[in-house]
């Protein structure tokens, strides 16, 4: 790949969510389809332009002016054959003077920065939750819907169908990107919250490319994360908890990856490698979100990173102190993503088997839903129990089921460390 193809590329994964923000605001909701379609195209043109020209002086720039240029040549056609006034009527004004985001007026208690503000605009009330979550994923960190379907753990058709409900549904809202009062903003913080979280682990995890993790995505949901907790309106302990539980997961981030671009467990990586700066800002962010009486998921499962980071060796981890944190999450949460870590912790806590016979409880759909995750911790339960041919076909389960290349070469080396 050239560098400028790499830094296109880099500019997709970091601008797109702002620039479609921009031409939103500029333009309304309404076109947010068309907002979504330019920035794309502007992108397009980059990869041939950028190459051939050399790379702007400010590339950002380039992109936002290319793609509000595409946006008002087809806003002028649309016009042109609904046969409308040629007198820019049709057009709303900040896409026929130029007016840009920096000319717009801000308030204290405004959402500020574009990809924020995009996102509280996705976490709409009139949006049903799980359209909310699709759509932010979607038009603010530029999943695409294979991406976003493998970390809501459902279809691509699925997803299909709630962007384009929640599209429609927004296109309904005359004043769906009006600046947020500070009880519009309370409203919908937890949905925003929820959604950080998600990009987060579309990052920490992901199921696409070459790269076991995805850090661009990760610092984007944590700065994200952190504007929300700063908020006037929007810092409470559960804001706190979540940055906290980010910074956690990210201060282990190098112990993770391997050398050769590889994934490591938990069991075998490297504490020395860990990110102590990390850790003692997430502790602080703990010490902030440990005020008053909210115990939120987010609190747990911060509690939860906390004593795998706080334990010296793996072997010496306090897994029943973890175990009974799943057990209160549970209560709270019951996804199945987290009735799988569940029942790894209880089989470090109480026995192998106990957690097997938790594994095998996961109901049958549900376990379709975990699906490679599943098979991988049930071929680690054997192993340990002993029994290296059943660990072996769950593995080779795992590896027909693996989305990206990360996920199967780690599968496979487990499969030719067996073999061995």
């Amino acid at each position: 790949m050239s560098p400028a193809s790499s830094l296109v590329e880099h500019f997709f994964r970091h601008e797109y969510g702002r620039l479609v923000a921009l031409l939103t605001r500029d333009m309304g909701v309404r076109h947010l389809q068309l907002a979504e379609d330019v920035v794309q195209s502007a992108l397009s043109r980059a990869l041939v332009a950028w190459p051939r020209s050399g790379t702007p002086t400010d590339p950002s720039a380039w992109l936002y002016r290319t793609a509000k240029n595409l946006a008002i040549d087809t806003l002028r056609r649309e016009r042109r054959r609904q046969l409308l006034p040629q007198d820019g009527s049709g057009l709303p004004d900040p896409v026929m003077t130029g007016l840009g985001d920096e000319d717009l007026p801000r308030f204290e208690t405004e959402i500020g920065d574009e990809s924020l503000r995009l996102l509280f605009l996705c976490c709409h009330p009139a949006l049903a939750v799980d359209s909310q979550v699709a759509l932010a994923l979607k038009i603010v960190s530029g999943f695409g819907v294979q991406e976003i379907a493998q970390g809501l753990l459902v279809t691509t058709s699925n997803i299909e169908k709630r962007l384009s409900r929640a599209k429609e549904k927004l296109r309904q809202q005359p004043s769906a990107w009006i600046e947020l009062n500070p009880a519009e903003v309370l409203e919908r913080r937890d949905a925003v919250l929820s959604t950080i979280y998600l990009i987060f682990n579309g990052g920490y995890a992901t199921t696409q490319g070459e790269l076991p993790i995805r850090r661009d995505l990760c610092g984007e949901a944590i700065r994200l994360a952190k504007m929300v907790a700063q908020h006037p309106v929007c810092r409470v302990p559960a804001a706190e908890a979540l940055v906290a539980l980010l910074l956690l997961h990210t201060a282990r981030f190098d112990g993770r990856e391997a050398a050769d671009g590889g994934v490591v467990l938990l069991a075998h990586q490297d504490r020395q490698r860990w990110d102590g700066d990390l850790l003692r800002e997430a502790m602080d962010y703990a010490g902030r979100a440990a005020r008053g009486t909210e115990l939120s998921r987010y609190h747990l499962e911060a509690a939860i990173a906390w004593e795998h980071c706080r334990a010296s060796t793996f072997e010496t981890t306090d897994w029943r102190r973890i175990s009974s944190y799943y057990r209160l999450l549970s209560h709270q949460h019951a996804s199945p993503m987290i009735q799988l870590n569940a029942a790894v912790a209880i089989s470090y806590a109480e026995s192998v088997e106990a957690g097997r016979e938790r594994l095998l409880q996961i109901s049958d759909p549900e376990r379709q839903r975990l699906r490679p995750w599943w098979d991988c911790c049930l071929a680690q339960i054997h192993e340990r129990l002993g029994q290296p041919t059943l660990a072996q076909s769950h593995w080779r389960d795992a590896l027909a089921l693996a989305g990206s290349p990360v996920q199967r070469q780690f599968i496979q080396s487990q499969l030719d460390r067996l073999s061995s």
